[in-house]
């Protein structure tokens, strides 16, 4: 049962920051975000310029149809590591 619990927390814990990193982006990308972000997934509309801007920076994405992409934060990502991609959405 130790075991199954100390899982779960790390789950937990991985999924918090994930989300957390999301939020950052969202926060970042104010009314460019096409849904409410409730988890890891951030949707937001760009234009294909914009799009190619942010890819010339280093950044990789989902197209997400015409005009939208598509954002996945990991487990892996928090604050510091989606900064630099936040900053760049809020500058486009």
């Amino acid at each position: 049962l130790a075991a199954r619990d100390q899982q779960a927390k790390v789950r937990a814990d991985n999924a918090r920051a994930a989300n957390a990193a999301a939020q950052v982006i969202a926060q970042a990308a104010g009314d460019r975000c096409l849904h409410r972000v409730e988890a890891n997934e951030i949707f937001i509309r760009v234009m294909p310029e914009e799009a190619a801007r942010l890819r010339a920076q280093g950044f990789d994405f989902y197209d997400w149809g015409e005009g939208a992409a598509r954002l996945v934060t990991s487990w892996h990502h928090d604050v510091t590591t989606v900064q630099p991609l936040a900053d760049a959405i809020a500058a486009l």
